[in-house]
This record gives structure tokens, sequence and C-alpha cells, in this order.
């Protein structure tokens, strides 16, 4: 700090992890912030908690985030699922977007593949590859992957269907790939999301 002035930030946060280590940030020859009176005075009025409960609430931040996103993305794949057909105002491509993303909605529980997609809107798999990839921004895989992660997610909320059965009807294979995808997708396991969607 240099006349009341804070000139860069060397500790970040509003509570400090119980029996952790802190070491300086040496920045430029700048003076260690344990050398100045105002920050020791604030550092050690911070709130000390257990790593635990730091873990747990970072894992409900990153859960509620997905949530907002994945309702998000939802809520864009819902509008256009209920669009018209018909709006002629719509470009050919956009009409063939529209068509693929209904489709692969109402298939979660299929086995969709690229070809099979690709020939439903009548395009070459490898020209419905570069189509689906500049007009959506992510690849097909993907794509499908995170609506399935998404449908996962609702049918953990709203039914008692135990995860192997949900694995299987998403079309995967494995449950224990199926886990993966899930905790890569919301930072927690199926079971996990389950019982904080039921405290919710």
């Amino acid at each position: 700090m240099e006349n009341q002035q804070v000139c860069g930030f060397i500790v970040c946060g509003k509570v400090r992890v119980k029996n952790q280590e802190y070491k300086a940030i040496d920045l430029m020859n700048i003076e260690p912030w344990e050398n100045d009176t105002a920050l020791r005075k604030a550092w050690w009025s911070l709130k000390v908690i257990d790593n635990n409960r730091l873990a747990a609430a970072v894992n409900l931040l990153s859960f509620m985030v997905n949530s907002f996103t994945s309702n998000t993305d939802t809520i864009l794949v819902e509008n256009l699922l209920t669009s018209s057909e018909t709006d002629y105002s719509l470009s050919r491509h956009e009409k063939k977007r529209i068509a693929v993303l209904r489709y692969i909605e109402a298939n979660l529980y299929s086995k969709l593949t690229l070809d099979s997609v690709a020939a439903h809107v009548c395009l070459s798999a490898n020209y419905f590859s570069r189509f689906f990839k500049k007009r959506q921004g992510i690849n097909f895989k993907t794509w499908v992957n995170q609506r399935r992660m998404h449908r996962a997610g609702e049918l953990l909320r709203n039914t008692d269907q135990t995860i192997d059965h949900i694995a299987r009807k998403l079309q995967y294979a494995q449950t224990s790939y199926f886990c993966r995808v899930f905790h890569a997708t919301y930072h927690m396991s199926p079971q996990m999301y389950r019982r904080h969607r039921q405290l919710v």
C-alpha cells in the first residue's frame, strides 16, 4: 500500500484455511505483505475455516454455476425446438441446424452417430461435421455428450432410477465411464448430485 492506495493484490479471498502455510510472493523486490501492519491486521482478522468446508463450498458454488449454465443452454435449445419450422425468415442452414438439434434431443436414448444424424438431414458426414462445428461452436460429439449430461441431471433430479439404469438409457456402455463424464461436467459424482438436489 502506498498513500492509502492498493498497488496490487498479494492475497485474495475472505477466509483463510486452517493450518495452511502461505508464502509471500516476491514481485520486483517489493516488501513482503507481512511487514505491512494494516495488511497483517486484516489478514489475522479473516475467518479461519477448515479445508473440508472450503472444498464443500467450492463444490457447491461449482454445482450452482453448472446448473445455471446448463439451464441457460436448455432454454436456448427449447426455444429452438419450439420455434416454427415454417418460419420462412430462417435461412436454409438455420432450418437444417434446428432440424439437427431437434433430432438429437428426440434421440438421446438412442445411438447417435455423426453418420446417422448427417443422413437424417441429407448431408455427407464430412460436410455435416464442419457444418455443425461452425453453427454450434463445438463439435458434434461434445454437443451430444453435453445434452446427455443435461438429461442425466434431469433424471437424477426427477426420478428414482438407478445410476446404472440412467447410464445405460443414455447409451453409456460402462457406468464407470458415465460417472467420469458426469463428474467432469458437474464436478461431483451422480450420487452427490442427487443428494444435493434433494436438499435444495
